[in-house]
Formats: structure tokens, C-alpha cells, sequence
């Protein structure tokens, strides 16, 4: 699905499908976190399932008041060992289906929100 274009200097998600992303001009298709200006990819996430505070530390380091967490598999809970704390910190967070989580991504870049986006493929 190709999604309008952001200005260059915003991380906007341009297309997506269940194994890639594009943003930039550039084509991802391992597990990465984006966020306004920054793209890591080396995030060794597996599953919604097995993300703990640990693997949610790289996400945290972009200082958010907003992570989605987009995914390619059916509907998955994140884990309350990472829900709670997250909610203590007055943190939204959720999970939803990898095109969910990229729309709403560069709805929030747009409005100027702290948002990242955890993609897991």
C-alpha cells in the first residue's frame, strides 16, 4: 500500500507490506524501531509475546510518549511485564497489525507527537 509522503527530514513511513517497509527511499525487511529522525535496526525483538523491558530499552532511549508496536502475525497482547511499567511512565503503548501501526505512525509524526514505531516482521 503506498502512504503520501512526509517531508524528507521526518522518518514517514512511505509504503508497506507484510515483509518490508519503505522509508526514505529505502527498503527494510528485518525487525526495526523508527522514530522521527532515527532508524535502528538491529532490534532483536522476535515476537509481541517475547518483548520484555529489555528488548523495549532501544525504544525507550528515543524518549516517547507513544510506541506502537506494528506486527505481520494475528492479533497479539503485549505482555503485562511490559504494559505496567510502560503505564507507570505515562507512556501509550500499543499493538496492532503492521499497517495499522504504520498509518497511525505518520498520523502522530505529522501532528508532531514523540512517537516510535517497533516493526516486527
Amino acid at each position: 500500500m503506498q502512504i503520501n509522503k512526509e517531508p524528507a527530514e521526518l522518518n514517514s513511513i512511505q509504503s508497506y507490506s507484510e515483509h518490508e517497509v519503505k522509508i526514505n527511499q529505502e527498503l527494510y525487511h528485518s525487525n526495526l524501531i523508527v522514530c522521527r529522525e532515527h532508524i535502528i535496526t538491529t532490534w532483536e525483538a522476535t515476537t509481541v509475546q517475547s518483548l520484555d523491558m529489555e528488548l523495549m530499552k532501544p525504544i525507550l532511549d528515543t524518549n516517547p510518549e507513544v510506541i506502537l508496536i506494528g506486527h505481520s502475525k494475528s492479533q497479539a497482547q503485549l505482555p503485562v511485564q511490559v504494559l505496567l511499567p510502560l503505564s507507570q511512565q505515562r507512556i501509550g503503548v500499543e499493538a496492532m497489525s503492521l499497517g495499522a501501526a504504520c498509518r497511525t505512525f505518520n498520523v502522530l509524526l505529522s501532528e508532531g507527537r514523540n512517537v516510535t514505531l517497533g516493526i516486527l516482521f
